[in-house]
């Protein structure tokens, strides 16, 4: 399990806040008005001994319609345990005691438990008009049928699908299922990168399960090129930034000596070049490390022909087609 879980899940729930909400509580969230939660970041919790203060993993102030505003605390725990709902109880006070508002506590588990959503105490609505009662939902994400949540229209349920069970499928396959939902979807690419990683980073598959996965990507030729083309435009936006900050940092020191103006033109012109440039030798590094897996080890020939290559747009097409090729030859690398 990655060690930065908590940095991860606050990044997708914060992405797609409006449709995790629609998979944990569907019978609130379509009087939420989740599009325009303000988070707060920064909200200290229970003092623990000898840890001190701790952050909220997320917590949003929701305007919900006829309740008017609550607040909606997430927790992301590795591991259910006994002690945590005794510290969602203490968390949901100090946070009443601060806003003077009701709390939706929601704590998601990514290993244990019960599978799926269960609202605490069960018989009980959400949000509680009275502070002084303590309800809250939890998510046990290991044992969720995948397939279930890859059928489900929120992106936020193809991410996490990679942290439940694949059924009668190998992992391997259902890395693929959750893959190829992602990138045969309609989004920006930042949000399909984001969805991507965290696939990526839960869902690792063992050697036996990686040569299993390339043999299978061979079938899901559309999905693999939908992704290829995600790492595309991830290394050309990258490429972008640096060029922006080194064109920045030339702008400014040409403008000392022939004008502001000038300089941050001259600037920007030097940056986009340094930046292709450092955008192309990231996708090389990216295309030799496949070409490795693929058929490695790799002769000297090889590498010297990828780190010529310099167009963004062949590096691309190179990649696409490393898992669908039988030969470095049917590359022309060879």
């Amino acid at each position: 399990m990655p060690p930065d879980h908590d940095r991860l899940f606050k990044i997708l729930l914060r992405t797609f806040f409006p449709g995790f909400l629609r998979l944990v509580v569907p019978h609130l969230a379509g009087r939420m008005d989740a599009a325009r939660a303000v988070f707060l970041d920064k909200e200290l919790l229970a003092e623990e001994p000898f840890q001190g203060n701790r952050e909220a993993d997320l917590l949003a102030r929701v305007r919900v319609r006829s309740l008017g505003v609550i607040l909606v605390h997430v927790e992301i725990e590795a591991r259910a345990g006994p002690k945590m709902p005794g510290r969602l109880r203490d968390y949901a006070s100090r946070i009443q005691a601060a806003y003077r508002e009701q709390v939706l506590s929601i704590l998601v588990n990514l290993q244990r438990g019960e599978p799926g959503i269960h609202r605490l105490p069960p018989e009980d609505d959400l949000p509680v008009p009275e502070l002084s009662t303590f309800r809250w939902v939890v998510f046990n994400l290991e044992g969720c049928p995948g397939t279930d949540y890859l059928a489900k229209p929120e992106p936020v349920a193809w991410a996490l699908a990679s942290l439940m069970s694949p059924g009668e499928e190998s992992r391997a396959t259902h890395k693929l299922r959750c893959q190829s939902r992602i990138g045969e979807a309609r989004m920006t690419a930042r949000k399909r990168i984001l969805l991507l990683d965290f696939v990526e980073a839960y869902l690792e598959l063992t050697p036996a399960e990686a040569e299993e996965y390339k043999v299978l990507s061979t079938r899901y030729r559309r999905g693999t090129r939908a992704m290829w083309m995600t790492w595309s435009e991830r290394l050309k936006e990258e490429g972008k930034k640096e060029g922006l900050r080194l064109g920045k940092q030339e702008g400014r020191k040409l403008g000392q000596q022939e004008g502001l103006k000038a300089g941050q033109r001259e600037g920007l012109k030097l940056g986009k070049q340094e930046g292709l440039e450092e955008g192309a030798r990231s996708l090389q590094k990216v295309l030799l490390s496949l070409l490795d897996q693929r058929f490695g080890p790799l002769p000297e020939s090889v590498y010297r022909q990828v780190e010529a290559i310099g167009s963004l747009r062949r590096l691309t097409s190179l990649a696409e087609k490393v898992l669908v090729v039988n030969s470095l030859r049917e590359l022309r690398l060879r």
